[in-house]
């Protein structure tokens, strides 16, 4: 057998044999190259010289004839426009200003056409004047000349050459572009509808005409169609805002990459409460105020329609909603003396019954026990009684030299019924770490840190280690604070107790969850049978799946009778949530004039505690539009009674503003944003008033300190008509 021969390629030798390969590789690819720049400088040259063939001198020679056809005047129009478009603008303009001396309308609207591209209206103007003068295309360049007359703000011009455009429409009655043209004239006059057939015929001028059309359906507030023809998402944005589809509006805005798109989406972010946002944006333009605004109460406030809306939307819709009603029905307190507790609570369980007589005879007795006891008693009896205001004097007066558990507890309860939560929270706090076993008082610090956009996960951490078997309730309260719907669900399983904190706790749970909660509700009523709040609940749990309507109808009934119903102590000096609850009802069935005489009839006689009186007159007021009247009630509270409390405070700047009176509602505002720092509608307010005034710096600085989410009662804005 011969042998084969195997011949083994060393490394060194395979690279050698494929040194070749490469080599030729890049030399084709070095050709190529060299042919596609050949191949672009060969176009480059062409462009070049297509451009240099158009001979300046040789035009002007051409035209100094004066015997050119139309036809080829037309090709030379064409070629200055190609000078022009390619950066050679004066010799475009050479050979424009010749075609003048021989065509003279012809050359004046083309020099027009450009000076407009120039934004040179002013000259543009001057050029379609001579055009119009020398009889040909005078209605399209006394269209422009309109167009022009209005850049430059000559209303009197405007006029004159939009009607001279009509009179000359005639003149071009069979071109085929008739129709946008004749849009145009239509628009200009105002004639908006009538554009509308013309606008969708078909035409040369296919994008311009839905452009056109977007904008008058615009006019006529249809957005939704508008948004289908206009492409620019500024325009697509302010569209779906105007319409109220503000994420959608968002969305367009944030396409816009301008000043314009981004000012805009600013306006929206304050819009769905994405205020961080919003901060940023005016903090930016913060010398540019591109859309300026005006700010106005929201008409929710004063329309019964827009009241009974917002109502059926809100009324008891939120977690923090129910926090008041817990502070309304928790218990006042004294030291923990057996014989005076087991008098305490005999005395509360007697005052919402409407037993005041009896209560206060146990309170006495109960007094007896130590002087601390008498002057805590003294102080309840006034809260009981629906004197919050004057109870919450007392309890700080008792503060000032003892800074005990009992009256700090007491001192918050008071704050948090009369709607001043930031104090309220501080004294629960101070509570609950002089007496950390009482879990509850700890539950009502975070609802009312809640209340005022405070956040304590420390204080949340110390409840939960203390809570157990033992502590359902407490736990279910938390839970109703964390959201934590497991347990929330868990509690409603529980055997039930007709205790008010254990009642409550399976309505707020209930309710957040749209079951229904007429049992508890009718439970809570009889053991307070003759108090405002239960009441009302109870009204309203058996009338709100009704149409508004209705439960608005079946409320005028129940507030015929209202005296026989109920105390209506707490509404003329008590609670906040008495206050805002008879008032939220009387909105919504058109008894606010009524609920007026009656304060104003109260404010008359009262002679013990005028300031709560008053309060609610001048809130009462404000719903019934007599703003003068209560802005006037509202000087007198802070001026003369000394009354600063933040809602005060607030309250007399938006009555400011209904009674035009700007400058001191910034003041008044500013005042009650120092009390309570976390007063976020006080912070909007402002934020609103500073942005009207054109200063968005000091506006950003008060959007930036408001939480995403937050929801105005009170204020709303629009951009600020153009003159």
């Amino acid at each position: 057998m011969a042998e084969e021969n195997v011949v083994i390629i060393e490394p060194d030798e395979e690279k050698k044999k494929k040194f070749p390969l490469i080599i030729i590789i890049l030399l084709l690819l070095i050709l190529i190259l060299l042919l596609v720049l050949l191949a672009v400088v060969v176009v480059k040259k062409k462009e070049k010289k297509k451009t240099n063939d158009i001979n300046i001198e040789k035009i002007v020679k051409k035209l100094e004839k004066k015997n050119i056809p139309k036809d080829e005047l037309n090709i030379l129009v064409k070629k200055a426009t190609i000078l022009y478009k390619t950066g050679q603008k004066e010799k475009a303009l050479k050979i424009l200003e010749k075609i003048a001396e021989f065509s003279k309308a012809l050359s004046y609207y083309n020099l027009g056409v450009i000076k407009i591209e120039e934004k040179d209206y002013k000259t543009a103007l001057e050029y379609f004047k001579k055009a119009i003068s020398n009889k040909q295309n005078r209605t399209i360049s006394a269209i422009n000349a309109a167009f022009c007359a209005l850049k430059l703000k000559n209303y009197e011009l405007f006029d004159y050459y939009r009607n001279l455009a009509y009179t000359f429409l005639p003149e071009i009655a069979t071109n085929k572009n008739y129709p946008y043209y004749y849009a145009l004239v239509m628009y200009y006059l105002g004639y908006e509808y009538e554009t509308i057939p013309a606008l969708k015929k078909k035409t040369d001028f296919e994008e311009e005409s839905k452009e056109l059309l977007g904008t008058v359906f615009d006019y006529y507030n249809d957005p939704y169609q508008a948004k289908n023809l206009i492409k620019d998402p500024l325009y697509k944005g302010f569209n779906y805002a105007k319409a109220g589809e503000y994420y959608l509006a968002k969305e367009y805005l944030s396409r816009t990459n301008n000043k314009k798109g981004e000012f805009a989406l600013g306006l929206v972010d304050l819009k769905i409460g994405d205020f961080k946002e919003a901060a940023k944006i005016f903090k930016k333009y913060k010398n540019e105020n591109i859309y300026p605004i005006i700010v106005f109460l929201k008409p929710s406030l004063f329309d019964i329609k827009q009241a009974q809306k917002e109502f059926q939307e809100s009324f008891l819709k939120n977690r923090e909603d129910f926090y008041d009603l817990f502070f309304y029905f928790a218990p006042y307190k004294v030291y923990n003396i057996n014989q005076t507790i087991n008098y305490l609570k005999k005395g509360i369980a007697g005052i919402p019954i409407g037993s005041i007589e009896e209560a206060k005879t146990y309170l006495t007795k109960s007094a007896n026990y130590s002087s601390m006891n008498l002057k805590i008693s003294k102080a309840i009896k006034l809260a009981l009684n629906g004197h919050i205001f004057l109870a919450n004097q007392e309890f700080r007066k008792l503060l000032k030299n003892n800074n005990t558990y009992i009256l700090h507890y007491n001192t918050a309860l008071t704050y948090a019924q009369l709607g001043d939560y930031l104090n309220a929270y501080r004294h629960f706090l101070k509570a609950y770490h002089l007496n950390p076993y009482d879990l509850k008082t700890g539950i009502l610090a975070l609802y009312a840190a809640a209340k005022t956009h405070i956040k304590n996960p420390h204080l949340i951490a110390l409840i939960k280690e203390d809570l157990n078997d033992n502590t359902p309730l407490e736990d279910a309260m938390l839970s109703l604070y964390l959201n934590d719907r497991i347990k929330m669900v868990a509690f409603l399983q529980k055997n039930q107790k007709n205790k008010p904190f254990w009642l409550l706790t399976k309505l707020s749970i209930k309710a957040l969850y749209n079951k229904d909660y007429s049992y508890e509700a009718l439970q809570l009523k009889s053991i307070f049978d003759k108090d405002i709040i239960a009441n009302l609940l109870y009204f309203y749990a058996n009338n709100k799946n009704l149409p508004i309507q209705k439960l608005a109808q079946n409320y005028q009934s129940f507030f015929l009778h209202i005296k026989n119903h109920v105390n209506l102590n707490d509404f003329y000096y008590g609670a906040k949530i008495a206050r805002d609850w008879y008032f939220d009802f009387a909105k919504i069935s058109g008894l606010m004039y009524r609920v007026r005489l009656q304060l104003l009839k109260k404010a008359k006689t009262e002679t013990f505690d005028i300031i709560p009186v008053l309060k609610r007159l001048a809130y009462a007021d404000f719903y019934t539009k007599h703003f003068e009247e209560a802005y006037t009630i509202y000087n007198d509270l802070i001026n003369n009674k000394n009354v600063t409390d933040p809602e005060t405070l607030y309250l007399a700047a938006v009555t400011a503003i209904a009674a035009n009176h700007h400058a001191n509602a910034v003041a008044l505002m500013e005042l009650a944003k120092l009390k309570n720092p976390n007063f976020l509608e006080a912070r909007y307010g402002l934020g609103l008033l500073w942005q009207e005034s054109g200063n968005l710096n000091a506006a950003s600085i008060q959007y930036s300190k408001i939480d995403n989410g937050f929801k105005s009662k009170f204020f709303d804005f629009n951009l600020k008509p153009i003159n």
